[in-house]
């Protein structure tokens, strides 16, 4: 099980110092990030805090602008408005990142992976403004959960490999990827 994988792959690909940092540092993610964007230390980060960090760590992945996130935080528009703000402004590194991603897309019609597979978005050139909208997030998405998708399955290939160096694999078998892990089926002499 990978912790926090596609946040890691985000800073790791955006090269944003604050959220590289954090990680360096093993500090919960979403009560750091939400220590930055409120300002204050992480000792003073409440449990409804942490949430709205949470909620927007893992919505800018994905895309989600101000309505999104006032729906999803439960706050009004303006409150919300400026928590995006505020984040954005802390990791500028991530903003710049994710703007990258979407005018690369429009311009090439796909994205890739750090490992250099390819989306391809049709829906950007749409007229419909909701297909584009939903293209646009699809492609900001696409290079972190996609390459989340590789390193999960080159771990795969490496743990099967490993198995068989170790002449394990006639007692311990991947059963499934879910997400972010794998899972595997041991017998209990070598679990």
């Amino acid at each position: 099980d990978y912790s926090q994988i596609e946040l890691r792959i985000a800073a790791f690909l955006s090269k944003d110092e604050k959220f590289i940092d954090i990680f360096r540092r093993g500090e919960d993610v979403h009560a750091a990030v939400a220590a930055q964007v409120f300002g204050v230390s992480v000792e003073q980060v409440t449990k409804a805090m942490r949430s709205q960090a949470k909620t927007i760590n893992f919505g800018v992945m994905y895309g989600m602008g101000v309505t999104a996130l006032q729906k999803n935080m439960g706050v009004d528009r303006k409150t919300a408005q400026k928590f995006y703000e505020d984040y954005f402004e802390k990791f500028h590194g991530l903003a710049a990142y994710l703007d990258a991603v979407k005018a690369a897309a429009e311009r090439d019609g796909y994205t890739e992976t750090y490992f250099g597979r390819r989306r391809y978005f049709e829906g950007l050139k749409s007229k419909l403004p909701f297909i584009r909208a939903a293209a646009e997030r699809m492609a900001i998405n696409a290079p972190i959960q996609g390459t989340e998708a590789d390193i999960v399955k080159i771990a795969m290939i490496r743990i099967a490999a490993y198995l068989r160096e170790k002449k394990l694999d006639d007692s311990v078998h991947i059963l499934m990827q879910v997400h972010d892990e794998i899972v595997l089926e041991a017998r209990e002499s070598v679990a």
